[in-house]
């Protein structure tokens, strides 16, 4: 892979990195001693069942949104790692090359295509 390439991919993982950290602290708190680790907010609208309920749906979204987004995060980092490691690009299943359309598409993907199934 072209340095260059490989740079451009770096720099938008970081400022995805950025991004997704932003997202993770509207809706949720980080964990003690966690980077990677945020507990989703419950919020509390009032005492009424209908209250209640919205609380229950607004916290049931953020906890899916905070899963997702910690799910990201983590891939994120992993590439990050692959990338000072000198294996960024390749496979971790079988070795090979991860086509860079792919790598454009999905920049923290560790596997090619073939394996990803």
């Amino acid at each position: 892979m072209e340095q260059q390439v490989q740079t451009e991919l770096q720099q938008k993982m970081e400022a995805d990195r950025s991004k997704i950290l932003k997202q993770l602290e509207g809706v949720g708190s980080k964990a003690e001693g966690a980077e990677d680790n945020f507990n989703a907010k419950f919020p509390e609208y009032g005492t009424s069942d209908e209250d209640n309920a919205t609380e229950i749906a607004d916290y049931t979204t953020n906890l899916s949104l905070e899963k997702n987004l910690e799910e990201k995060l983590r891939n994120i980092d992993a590439a990050l790692k692959r990338i000072k490691d000198g294996t960024y690009g390749q496979c971790s299943n079988c070795q090979e090359e991860i086509n860079i359309e792919r790598l454009k598409i999905q920049p923290e993907a560790g596997k090619c295509m073939k394996c990803n199934v």
